[in-house]
């Protein structure tokens, strides 16, 4: 017996996936502005080399000062923690430097890049998650659920680091749980 209903579950569902829609939206919202300054310090590079651009600290380069204020004064404001507003920053130079879009999860993908970029057994990172994770031959119920349960638990993950995409693949993910988790 069920100490919940469908429909209590389904509604609770419901509003954590437009809790996640919102929590997405936001994010897009945040990364979108800061993509605008990145492209602004761009156009402030002109045809400067970016390296020679990039010379410097916040102490001796008027570029750097100038996104180290703007992070500090989201800090100050409490827009921002201490720790986000030092990754927003890194990652901020990550999206000026290679010329791709900022977002706040640039840093981690950069040094995971550099991680996996090839395992000890010569295949791709990805390869060897997928070859780590083993042939599926049998399986029962609990075992699909636990490892959808791991699927949602490491979609919230990216979601955090802002990979506001996966919001609605994790509401998937978690209405697959609470359905498969139903009693027949």
């Amino acid at each position: 017996m069920s100490m919940f209903t469908k429909s209590v579950v389904t509604t609770t569902v419901t509003a954590f996936t437009e809790a996640l829609r919102i929590d997405g939206q936001a994010a897009d919202k945040r990364n979108v502005a800061i993509q605008k300054l990145v492209d602004v310090m761009t156009i402030k590079r002109g045809t400067q080399a970016t390296k020679d651009f990039l010379k410097g600290n916040a102490t001796t380069n008027p570029a750097r000062l100038a996104v180290k204020g703007l992070f500090d004064t989201l800090v100050e404001k409490k827009l921002l923690s201490v720790q986000t507003g030092k990754i927003y920053a890194t990652n901020f130079w990550i999206a000026f430097q290679d010329g791709v879009p900022f977002s706040p999860a640039l840093s981690n993908q950069k040094s995971q890049a550099k991680k996996g970029a090839q395992t000890g057994n010569g295949l791709s990172a990805d390869k060897a998650v997928v070859t780590k994770a083993g042939k599926v031959e049998t399986t029962d119920r609990a075992a699909l659920v636990q490892t959808l349960t791991k699927a949602f638990e490491q979609s919230q993950i990216l979601i955090k680091a802002g990979d506001s995409q996966l919001t609605i693949t994790a509401s998937t993910l978690e209405q697959l749980v609470n359905e498969l988790s139903a009693p027949f």
